[in-house]
């Protein structure tokens, strides 16, 4: 009983600490002690065994997208890029599209096999870009970044290349194209919300009286500024690396065994192709230093937080939990949304929990003699709910690279990242019962 109280305990001060601007680093530490202390653990394995593990773990595997995905984002915004699209696409799609404009492009770059953390870097100066135009506050930006890739192209639609989208097939012996009339429908229901929901959110903003102000450390340019705007790359130029980004990851795909390994080669290329398009507008030395100190800065947050989930999955409590809640006797449906969902926030991660989850229960559930594309479908759109938590490394890494507040920003993720993902799984649960696939 003591465990379960430090767990919960735990969360309620990472969370606390969190919303009043408290480091990361200090915020996982002290978390991490309490589910220690209150498990009973040894705190010094715990710390350099668990909790450095998944830290290392995390910052090795990831520290060279991050390096990248930074850079690439700082190339794009000094040498213009960033302006030149956000300017193009106000004049084709206007002020008022603004929420469109950001979640059709982080629904192509998701879909095109580009992981949250990259579209981070690569989105964050061309949103600022956007926000300055319209006047809109940075602080929806966290939310509105992760509205769709951290759902819709994440596990609703079809054929997406998520790692969530993927693990359901080795139980289930399906593809990521399961369940697609479904998968359809939803990620159309759950992408109608999220463009409803923040352009209510702008015009409130608006009504409020509430403008869009810089963090210490943004670009500051003028957008209106004519001698600025005669400067910049060329819409098609400006596209240009971001098209081979793209396309060029899909290639490296084809080439090579590793995932991350093609996104860096796609990227390495892009910030190639970058840094030739705008030589003469920016100090490539100053600009790449930059950008892999923002990476860099940002993983180190994010590892923290890996490391606090570390301690919570080594802890006997947590165990002692998801062996309670894959007990349950309930709906096969309804046992899968309200576990994963219980895993997937007390760890912050949707991997995590999904995984956790198919590995005791997929058996079960395929004796059930449900439809597996259904179980594939299903179990993914669960993993999308809570894991939003503040402590979740998606959420950490776009307030992070937007340098914003989580108290100024939670309350807008919160919606789009778990309570609309969460409509999403009943619509879809609605679905299947009337026979639909």
């Amino acid at each position: 009983m003591l465990g379960v109280i430090g767990i919960i305990l735990a969360l309620v001060v990472l969370v606390y600490l969190t919303f009043k601007g408290w480091h990361m680093g200090v915020v996982a530490i002290a978390s991490s002690l309490i589910i220690i202390v209150t498990s009973g653990m040894d705190i010094w394995p715990a710390i350099s065994e668990s909790f450095a593990g998944s830290f290392t773990s995390f910052a090795g595997s990831w520290f060279l997208i991050f390096s990248l995905g930074a850079v690439f984002g700082k190339v794009m915004d000094q040498g213009g890029a960033s302006l030149s699209i956000a300017n193009w696409m106000v004049k084709v799609l206007g002020k008022k599209h603004i929420v469109l404009i950001v979640l059709l492009t982080t629904l192509v770059l998701s879909y095109g096999g580009i992981g949250v953390f990259v579209i981070a870097f690569t989105m964050y100066p061309i949103c600022m870009a956007l926000f300055r135009e319209a006047d809109i506050p940075k602080k929806i930006f966290p939310g509105l970044l992760l509205a769709i890739p951290a759902t819709v192209t994440m596990v609703f639609l079809p054929g997406t290349p998520s790692t969530q989208n993927l693990i359901p097939t080795s139980f289930f012996g399906t593809t990521i194209y399961a369940a697609p009339v479904i998968g359809v429908i939803t990620s159309v229901f759950v992408f109608a919300l999220d463009y409803l929901f923040y352009n209510w959110v702008v015009k409130r903003c608006a009504a409020r009286g509430e403008h869009f102000v810089p963090s210490p450390g943004d670009d500051a340019t003028d957008a209106s500024d004519p001698e600025i705007l005669a400067g910049l790359p060329s819409p098609l130029l400006a596209f240009t690396p971001l098209i081979v980004l793209i396309v060029s990851i899909f290639v490296f795909q084809k080439l090579v065994s590793v995932a991350n390994f093609a996104v860096c080669l796609g990227m390495a290329l892009a910030i190639l192709v970058a840094l030739i398009l705008y030589r003469g507008k920016m100090n490539v030395q100053e600009t790449l230093a930059g950008g892999t100190t923002n990476g860099l800065n940002t993983l180190m947050v994010t590892s923290c937080i890996m490391g606090f989930g570390g301690v919570v999955t080594a802890s006997p409590t947590y165990t002692a939990c998801t062996e309670w809640l894959l007990g349950l006797d309930m709906s096969p449906l309804l046992l899968m949304f309200f576990s994963i969902n219980v895993i997937c926030m007390i760890t912050g991660s949707s991997t995590g929990g999904l995984n956790i989850f198919l590995n005791s229960m997929s058996d079960y559930l395929i004796g059930t003699g449900m439809n597996l594309e259904i179980l594939h479908r299903m179990s993914a759109i669960a993993s999308a709910g809570l894991d939003a938590m503040p402590h979740a490394s998606g959420v950490v890494i776009a307030n992070s690279v937007a340098r914003t507040d989580m108290a100024d920003t939670y309350k807008y993720t919160f919606i789009s990242q778990c309570l609309i993902p969460i409509l999403g799984f009943g619509l879809a649960a609605i679905l299947y019962a009337i026979g639909l696939c």
